[in-house]
């Protein structure tokens, strides 16, 4: 298994985030993708996986969680394991439950959690699935931390915008893949502006205006 980590100016959680995911004998390379970062933060970056024998840096010039997802994704060949590069307070015990259920045979394996911070930009979107896919239960659809296997990434059209998360649950679930929540307790994280929850929130919309039109 490999790990994908987008990044666009987080860093300080990194070394962290590293030495939890060393415990794993079955994750053999972490990816971090650096979505068009600030020019010392880019360096930071490239010293931590420097400085870490599994880790490989990866630039992504261009602004967009989808084509940073996208670049990790052309980046490994095995299964991937998605996180955020922001989690304060990673640990062993939130990985495990998702590498389990992956083993078990789910095709995907979608993080449940309580965000300490308050924040949220899906509780419209889960009425909205919840109408539309009652077979889908997820609590959080738009969370990006998850276990996808291979077969589901080959299926699977990658957006370039913010809704990236989102899109790949519902494509999976749409090509009839197993999906499974697990929760894993509370994250910590940075709080977002209220104009970057209004961005990410449009984004969403768009999404499901489009993946909906798809829906037989």
């Amino acid at each position: 298994m490999e790990v994908v980590i987008p990044t666009h100016n987080d860093y300080k959680h990194l070394t962290k985030t590293f030495e939890v995911l060393k415990t794993f004998e079955k994750i053999n390379i972490i990816h971090v993708i650096d979505n068009a970062s600030e020019e010392q933060i880019a360096q930071r970056l490239k010293e931590l996986c420097e400085s870490n024998t599994q880790c490989v840096y990866h630039h992504c010039s261009e602004l967009g969680k989808g084509r940073a997802i996208c670049e990790g994704i052309k980046k490994t060949k095995e299964d991937v394991l998605f996180l955020d590069a922001d989690i304060e307070n990673i640990s062993r015990a939130m990985i495990l439950p998702l590498l389990q259920k992956m083993e078990e045979g789910y095709d995907l394996v979608k993080a449940d959690f309580i965000r300490t911070n308050g924040q949220s930009d899906s509780s419209f979107i889960r009425r909205i699935l919840k109408e539309r896919f009652p077979g889908l239960l997820v609590e959080r659809p738009t969370a990006g931390i998850y276990g996808v296997k291979r077969q589901v990434l080959a299926r699977v059209k990658i957006p370039n915008s913010w809704s990236v998360d989102l899109s790949i649950l519902l494509q999976a679930h749409l090509n009839g893949f197993a999906i499974i929540e697990v929760f894993i307790g509370d994250i910590k994280d940075k709080r977002r502006s209220l104009r970057s929850l209004e961005d990410s929130r449009a984004c969403l919309v768009q999404e499901l205006e489009t993946l909906l039109g798809r829906k037989p």
